[in-house]
């Protein structure tokens, strides 16, 4: 993350635009609570606990950040992410399925979706579990969780944007 930090902070939007060409997953602390807890909904609680762009900057050094980008054979566009080693983003995490989810960019829209495998723990945007098969487009800040590991969700110029109008503040 702190690479990212510094060419938002050294670069104009083109130039970060140019190095940063995929979404980014940046990750974040292990989910606290149970997906099936009662009491305030998932998406305020978790919401609530999403780091904000300051917290992006403060932390960012101990934050992974992990590219969509496919590094295996497959349809394009298509990044599939699990604890199996075949996958094009590999978590190795026991709550995370062998095959648990799919990224993929819809090429009339630009925009990216997420798509559950029928994973054994589940895959939530933004606290909500998703329907298997059902994909859910993304947006800037979405939270995503995968088993127990959380990420957020950054187009490349989300991510520009975000970490500018911090910095500025600075």
């Amino acid at each position: 993350m702190q690479d990212l930090i510094r060419a938002a902070m050294g670069q104009s939007r083109d130039a970060f635009l140019r190095q940063v060409e995929v979404p980014v997953l940046v990750g974040e602390a292990q989910r606290t609570f149970s997906p099936f807890q009662q009491g305030q909904t998932r998406l305020t609680e978790r919401r609530a606990r999403a780091p904000l762009a300051r917290e992006l900057i403060r932390r960012g050094h101990q934050l992974p950040v992990f590219f969509l980008r496919q590094t295996r054979l497959g349809p394009p566009d298509q990044i599939r992410v699990g604890r199996a080693p075949e996958n094009d983003l590999c978590i190795k995490d026991d709550t995370v399925s062998a095959r648990h989810a799919v990224f993929q960019r819809d090429e009339r829209t630009g925009t990216w979706v997420v798509q559950d495998l029928a994973s054994m723990n589940g895959t939530l945007v933004n606290g909500n579990r998703l329907v298997v098969g059902k994909p859910s487009v993304l947006f800037d800040g979405d939270v995503i969780t995968v088993g127990n590991q959380s990420f957020l969700f950054f187009y490349p110029q989300g991510l520009f944007d975000v970490l500018q109008a911090e910095l500025s503040t600075l």
